[in-house]
């Protein structure tokens, strides 16, 4: 095929299909040639190739008259080869465009992907000139209209939200009620079965784990497994291509169409710290192939090697206005071409560290991403930790949340009972003020989970004191080894009676304390049917049974109970912070809620009570409506001597002793003393409708 290009226009980078044909643009400030390659349909057999005629600035562009969507293409960008500065141009690899919106082709790990010769290790080495275009995925141009806007949803304000965080293969794999060719798949998160149960739970919104295009990495292919979690991005603008039944833009936009009616927000787990490429010793498959030293932070004193922030092997650089431009682009398409209504990104200080490896919540990344006007009133979340040591838990700019990690752990330590942790885990449940009300953050912005997916579930810690993470080929050296968990007495599984009801009773605490805290409580998907991974706290490598839902639990017993308490205690959230503004616990303000802190002993808890390392049992008041929560993570039932309610009583609305316990006529007076059992949470409302003697009853 004669392939021959004219100029046509820098100003939209990727391919854009117009009028006679379709406009290609590529950015590298350090190439000196770039080819445009076309393949067949399958994305196997190249059939034309030619120079991008024009360079304007650092973008290399031209026009290919005649062109039209299902166009299949990639890149050879040719420049110098030398590690040394930081530029490792090879024009033998052939180049996935960043800026794809489609895909074609099939991925082959094969040495020809590494722009070095492999097999001998050395990244430093001569290139290598074996050419990778019959293993490597290719982009497709698009035609608008299967990526046309969509109308932009309501989202829930944050006061209300409710999030659940799924894996969208995981949680669709063994679903009753979809065909073999949905499970896994968009088209199984949009079907009835699945949004039916998300509806019935309660929760308002999904976030789903990464679903940008990923490649499952060599060294667990090589093993036999795969990148489950999806944290190893290739491209940012292309549903991952293995999540579909058919045409996965398709399927997505019908997911989230479906979901928001539902009234349903969809959010996205975004990894825009690192790629793919990983380190030096990686492959060139997109961004280190077109611009090394542009896409990614280097080492200042050490070209040819990262600036590893993401913990990763290399870092995104975001302080490049080309990199940004990246991002920004990724975030809006999805907005408007899929309909996503929030993002949380992954290891979110790497994109604001200024030169000096400092984070500044001055970046010009926040300020690149405000000022968008397509990303208006879209959720921002945070996770706050880097892999050089930072965490940076409220730092963010007003209008980010953050994942509240140290909420997390003091809700772990303070119901496994370790001493001195009253403290922290009433902050938890204030939605850590000092770390959000103090730097000018709304309360909302504390995002309270005790599991998410990187971690052990909820289940698993009631019933392991240690990872078991043998199945993921490190030898138990991989995940984190402080997950503040307990077995109560046996690692794993048991027939003791008395040891299961205790672990469920540890895990109702936890849950409970999470969706009664200030701030926006997130439930990991499985958490409410008792999911497990046997003791593996590091499942990204799992695609199997260890990570999908076992739809089977719900009928069990124990997920059957967990089931209907987790809808209860959703079901309360709602009623208790719809009379709540929003606000700061605590705070300036008449109109904001505040907490009243009591002491066992029906007294408001004094500085002696805070400082106590044994203190373990104490209540929290929530006004201005009156909600009474008391906690007792010791040992022993307690004897606690209730606040006083000025008028009426107190009527019970949950507690964690037994899920299925009949709360409705169970009431108490003001300074009645009740009997609180060992490791037991007891939610009160005030109930101004009656009067009854400090004698009380029902307990």
């Amino acid at each position: 095929m004669l392939l021959r290009l004219e100029p046509g226009n820098p100003n939209q980078l990727g391919a854009t299909l117009g009028e006679g044909g379709v406009n290609f643009a590529l950015f590298s400030a350090h190439g000196v040639r770039v080819e445009l390659v076309l393949f067949s349909s399958d994305g196997q057999h190249e059939i034309a190739r030619a120079d991008l005629p024009a360079r304007k600035g650092d973008i290399w562009h031209g026009f290919a008259p005649k062109l039209g969507a299902g166009t299949v293409y990639g890149y050879r960008v040719h420049g110098p080869y030398r590690p040394d500065q930081g530029h490792l141009f090879n024009p033998h690899k052939v180049l996935l465009d960043p800026y794809a919106k489609a895909m074609a082709g099939k991925f082959q790990w094969g040495p020809e992907h590494f722009g070095y010769f492999y097999e001998g290790h050395h990244p430093d080495a001569m290139p290598d000139n074996r050419d990778n275009a019959a293993t490597c995925w290719k982009a497709v141009v698009v035609d608008p209209a299967a990526i046309a806007p969509l109308p932009r949803h309501t989202a829930k304000p944050w006061r209300e939200t409710l999030i659940y965080e799924l894996h969208a293969k995981g949680f669709t794999m063994q679903l009753p009620g979809l065909s073999e060719k949905e499970r896994g798949t968009f088209a199984g998160l949009g079907s009835p079965a699945a949004l039916d149960y998300l509806s019935a739970l309660g929760i308002t919104t999904i976030e789903l784990l990464p679903i940008h295009q990923f490649v499952h990495d060599k060294f667990l292919v090589d093993q036999g497994l795969k990148n489950y979690w999806g944290y190893s991005t290739l491209n940012y603008f292309v549903p991952h291509v293995e999540y579909a039944a058919g045409d996965p833009i398709a399927e997505m936009r019908g997911f989230v169409q479906n979901a928001h009616a539902r009234n349903l927000d969809v959010w996205m787990d975004v990894v825009y710290n690192h790629t793919c490429e990983g380190n030096r010793h990686g492959p060139t498959l997109s961004y280190r192939g077109i611009d090394n030293a542009s896409y990614y932070r280097l080492n200042p004193q050490d070209l040819s090697h990262y600036a590893d922030i993401s913990g990763c092997g290399a870092t995104l650089n975001a302080a490049h206005p080309q990199v940004q431009n990246l991002i920004v682009e990724s975030l809006a398409h999805w907005v408007q071409c899929y309909g996503l209504d929030g993002f949380r990104f992954d290891i979110a200080p790497s994109l604001a560290i200024d030169e000096a490896g400092h984070f500044s919540r001055e970046a010009p990344f926040f300020d690149a991403v405000r000022q968008d006007p397509r990303l208006k009133d879209v959720k921002l979340i945070a996770e706050a930790w880097d892999a050089a040591g930072g965490y940076y838990v409220g730092d963010f700019p007003p209008d980010w949340a953050d994942w509240n990690g140290k909420a997390r752990d003091s809700i772990r330590q303070f119901w496994r009972g370790d001493p001195d942790r009253v403290r922290d885990f009433a902050k938890a449940l204030a939605g850590t003020p000092d770390l959000f009300r103090n730097k000018g953050k709304p309360i909302e912005a504390s995002i309270n989970f005790v599991a998410c997916h990187d971690g052990f579930p909820l289940l698993d810690l009631t019933r392991y004191a240690h990872k078991h993470n043998h199945a993921n080929g490190e030898n138990n050296r991989d995940g984190g080894d402080h997950d503040f968990s307990s077995n109560y007495g046996v690692e794993g599984e048991t027939s003791d009676r008395e040891i299961e009801e205790l672990r469920e009773r540890q895990a109702r605490n936890m849950l409970a304390s999470v969706f009664l805290s200030f701030g926006t409580p997130m439930l990991l998907a499985g958490d409410e049917m008792g999911r497990t991974q046997g003791g593996n706290n590091n499942a990204y490598a799992q695609d199997n049974a260890i990570s999908w839902l076992d739809w089977r639990l719900p009928s069990s017993r124990l997920g059957a109970q967990r089931l209907t308490f987790t809808k209860q205690l959703i079901a309360l959230r709602k009623e208790m912070f719809a009379g709540f503004p929003d606000g700061h616990p605590n705070g300036p303000g008449e109109r904001e809620p505040t907490i009243a802190w009591w002491s066992v002993w029906g007294n408001l808890m004094t500085h002696k009570d805070w400082m106590d390392d044994k203190t373990q049992c104490f209540a929290a008041v929530y006004e201005p409506r009156g909600w009474l929560i008391l906690f007792n993570a010791s040992l022993d039932d307690a004897a606690f001597i209730l606040p006083p309610t000025g008028t009426g009583v107190w009527r019970m609305a949950l507690t964690t002793a037994d899920p299925i316990r009949p709360t409705q006529d169970q009431v108490a007076a003001g300074g009645q003393t009740i009997q609180l059992p060992a490791r037991t949470l007891i939610v009160f409302s005030r109930d101004t409708s009656r009067t009854i003697g400090k004698t009380g009853h029902g307990f």
